[in-house]
């Protein structure tokens, strides 16, 4: 019979102390790490190697006697206890089904600890590129005000014209504007990152992904082995069951008993002690006899069209879960393709806005060299600081979509970053 082989439980990285370190205590985190718990716990239940089980029973007789002194030599009563060990030395048919089927659970929770942490990750990645983008935006509007505010002081100076006058302060007044909007972007880009990211920290280095199996091709797969086992199960279902014991009375009190079924080849171990005591069996010709030991063996088959009705219900839905799994399979490919081509995308326009900070640079120092040679004024100087500051979101803004391209093939593989305590 086939077995299920699973892989070993990945070793889920700590999430340290670094900006994602408020992740641990989000909600949904926390939810998936209680649902892994106890998914690891049914597993132990149903991988345990024994069973003790107890069970006590008390009789009340009432009689009818001919004659009615005959009734005072019965029993009024009876108790008996039993103590039965049932003990798996290996899981076989149904037993090994709900143990693979506990694997599965477990498994699945695994993944979807992954798929909620991994998703988790890369909105705190998201989200603290945001703050920063919102951070720098904050500053070139800072900036921007501060050049139109010079550029005000320096057509007053120069006593320009009442309409560049009012240009002038009508771009102060654009210039303020932004500024709010941009402080006001900052508290919401703030306010979305509580919960997931501490802004302020570092974060950890994101590496391209190892590139293992896809999360939806390993939900697939799942599903198909679920599938098999099932099948099983409905073949199982068809053969006939052998059941045998063997009860040995020590006494009339005492009963012990060994007992094995062809569903589960589980033995179970029973003693049962009884008050009052077995009576041995009179003969009609006079004499009595007690057994002292029995064996007992007994063959049973069920057939019926609903067994076989749901052998084939069993077989069509693990045709369905291979057709679900290959095609999985194939989408899985094609999304793997696709974010690798973003991947590569991003790693292209960083290198533009890497460029085209450089430049900016370079501007910025030719700027202050031809101030120094009375060539420039401060507002060129001024707005090569600010078109520094823009390329220097550009590049920032390069850089978050590249971490939000690799963050996405994370959620594809779920994986998860390597923090490192």
């Amino acid at each position: 019979m086939r077995r299920l082989l699973l892989l070993p439980l990945l070793t889920l990285p700590a999430l340290a102390q670094s900006a994602l370190s408020p992740l641990k205590d989000h909600p949904l985190l926390k939810q998936a790490e209680a649902y892994l718990l106890a998914a690891r716990k049914s597993l132990e239940a149903q991988a345990a190697p024994l069973a003790l089980n107890v069970q006590g029973n008390y009789l009340r007789y009432g009689y009818t006697c001919e004659p009615e002194a005959v009734c005072t030599s019965l029993p009024e009563s009876a108790q008996s206890l039993t103590l039965a060990l049932v003990l798996t030395p290996f899981p076989f048919g149904e037993v090994a089904d709900g143990v693979e089927r506990a694997q599965i659970a477990l498994r699945r929770a695994e993944l979807a600890y992954r798929k909620t942490r991994a998703g988790l990750e890369a909105q705190a990645v998201a989200a603290y590129g945001r703050y920063q983008e919102a951070r720098l935006g904050v500053r070139i509007a800072e900036k921007g005000l501060e050049l139109a505010q010079k550029a005000l002081e320096a057509a007053r100076k120069r006593q320009a014209n009442p309409k560049e006058l009012r240009e002038a302060e009508l771009a102060l007044e654009e210039a303020q504007n932004r500024l709010e909007e941009a402080q006001r972007g900052l508290a919401l880009a703030l306010e979305a990152a509580r919960d997931l990211v501490d802004p302020e920290a570092p974060l950890p280095p994101i590496p391209e992904p190892k590139g293992t199996t896809p999360l939806s091709l390993e939900e697939a797969r799942l599903n198909l082995l679920e599938a098999q086992i099932a099948l099983e199960a409905a073949q199982r279902n068809l053969l006939p069951t052998l059941q045998g014991s063997y009860t040995r009375y020590p006494s009339g009190n005492d009963t012990l008993s060994l007992s094995l079924s062809s569903k589960t080849l589980q033995p179970t171990l029973a003693y049962t002690r009884q008050n009052p005591a077995q009576a041995a069996t009179a003969l009609p010709g006079g004499g009595r006899y007690r057994a002292t030991e029995e064996l007992r063996l007994s063959l049973s088959l069920t057939l019926s069209p609903g067994l076989f009705a749901a052998l084939e219900a069993a077989q069509a839905q693990a045709r369905g879960a291979e057709e679900a799994f290959l095609a999985a399979s194939r989408q899985a490919r094609l999304q793997e393709e696709s974010l690798k081509a973003g991947l590569l995308g991003a790693r292209s326009a960083l290198a533009l806005a890497q460029s085209r900070k450089a430049s900016a640079e370079k501007a910025l120092e030719e700027a202050k060299k031809r101030l120094a040679l009375g060539l420039e004024s401060p507002l060129g100087v001024l707005q090569a600081e600010l078109n520094l500051l823009q390329a220097e979101l550009g590049l920032l803004q390069a850089e978050n979509d590249l971490r939000n391209r690799l963050m996405e093939l994370y959620q594809f593989y779920g994986e998860l970053l390597e923090v490192n305590p």
